[in-house]
């Protein structure tokens, strides 16, 4: 029987794929949907054979080594096999595998994500406005963002869509016949069937929130989720990993007055537009707290058009305390060794790991960017919202667009009280309707 140089199990190391298990059939991080759940296995061996095979049952990605390595290296034609399995001898160094003779003047045609040529804003942007245009927003969808505070015309402003769930593939044959070129758009890619996809899939179903720079152009979207994945709420429209895919590179949103004189800093991009929708305040919605390298780029841009003053609304984690009560989340803390789950008994002096985790990681985020305005020369401060007297977090209202929405939602429903629940006096007996302005 035929044995191979190598095995999927190596391919896979080459690759660098992370793995979840290990053995002859161990399941990965799936390099093209990103499922984390064990949903895709490698098989080296079948009933004692050399099998070398994988499968995703999350996206239905499957094939060999070779297609494996050919896939995510984006190798094409006839003889994409033959080129896959010469390069991963080479990149083995197998003995007995003379790679110069087997060289040709011509390169292999290999996806390089280091050197992709970028594309402009505005082409990108223009490519991202037609997809707009292909999607709609589901009635759930609207309903969110208006419990989120966005008024009706607001949402349509910020052209919020919801992912397609189908029809991917199909939203690319669209965009390719408006004259659009969707090589080295983030979120798009070629599918094993060699044609342009777009990559939506049922994992990152969700609201579709663009990310605007300071000219206007959209940069990115993120997608807010409908189900939390492996922990996350949100995730990006990108096609990393993929044949001829691009990574989204985490864009800072903008929302507001580019020649305003102060902006305001938060975590997340539907976060910082909810903020600026209910205040009209400027705002950066940075991808994470200790992602600041496209954050000091932006405000510098800023400054240039008059910036002098930047507030950090961070989430209120900042400033939690950290003992332990057993409320951080109900698995972390089922499984916490720090208390003793079985009596109940906790002592209020006990650490908690991961709020004192959560904790830190936000203040270093907040220090990155106090750097950052010190080295620009900007004015910084820190903002602060339900604190208890000591300072601490009270533990209500987490982010700003949360603590705003709670006191909008008082406001309005008081104004409504007052509208349909108004007030008539009169000196006796019936009421005319006439004369209490009730009626009509």
């Amino acid at each position: 029987m035929y044995e191979p140089k190598f095995d999927i199990s190596e391919v896979a190391d080459l690759l660098g794929i992370e793995r979840l298990t290990e053995g002859n059939s161990f399941n990965v991080i799936c390099p093209f949907c990103g499922d984390r759940r064990g949903k895709m296995n490698f098989r080296v061996l079948k009933d004692g054979n050399p099998c070398n095979t994988y499968r995703c049952f999350n996206c239905g990605s499957q094939g060999n080594m070779l297609t494996l390595y050919a896939e995510i290296k984006g190798i094409y034609g006839e003889d994409r096999y033959k080129r896959a399995y010469r390069e991963i001898l080479e990149s083995l160094g197998r003995a007995g595998y003379d790679a110069a003779s087997h060289r040709t003047n011509r390169p292999p045609v290999v996806y390089d994500r280091g050197e992709q040529e970028e594309p402009d804003f505005e082409a990108r942007s223009r490519v991202y406005e037609s997809l707009l245009n292909l999607l709609p927003l589901t009635k759930s969808h609207r309903r969110n963002l208006l419990d989120r505070g966005f008024l009706g015309e607001q949402i349509e402003e910020f052209q919020f869509r919801s992912t397609p769930v189908s029809g991917t593939e199909g939203i690319a044959r669209r965009l390719l016949k408006e004259g659009h070129s969707l090589k080295g758009i983030p979120g798009f890619f070629v599918n094993s069937r060699g044609n342009w996809d777009a990559a939506f899939y049922g994992r990152n179903h969700g609201i579709l929130c663009p990310v605007r720079s300071i000219g206007g152009n959209i940069t990115g979207f993120q997608i807010r989720l409908d189900s939390p994945y492996d922990g996350r709420k949100y995730l990006w429209f990108s096609s990393t990993n993929k044949a001829q895919g691009t990574g989204s590179k985490s864009p800072v949103g903008f929302f507001g007055n580019p020649y305003g004189k102060v902006v305001r800093v938060t975590e997340g991009i539907l976060k910082a537009s909810a903020a600026y929708a209910m205040s009209g305040f400027s705002f950066l919605g940075v991808p994470g707290v200790n992602q600041y390298k496209e954050l000091e780029r932006t405000l510098a841009e800023l400054k240039e058009n008059g910036l002098e003053e930047v507030h950090e609304y961070y989430d209120m984690d900042k400033l939690m305390t950290v003992s332990c009560q057993g409320d951080y989340k109900e698995t972390v803390c089922g499984k916490c060794g720090d208390v003793d789950w079985e009596t109940g008994i906790h002592e209020d002096f006990l650490s908690c790991p991961h709020k004192r985790a959560k904790r830190d990681q936000i203040q270093e985020g907040c220090r990155k960017l106090y750097e950052i305005c010190h080295r620009l020369e900007l004015r910084c401060i820190q903002k602060r919202w339900d604190c208890r007297p000591d300072g601490t977090w009270n533990g209500n209202y987490k982010g700003i667009d949360d603590y705003w929405w709670g006191h909008l939602k008082r406001r309005r429903e008081q104004e409504m009280d007052h509208v349909f629940c108004g007030e008539a006096s009169f000196g006796g007996g019936v009421p005319s309707w006439e004369t209490t302005g009730f009626g009509g």
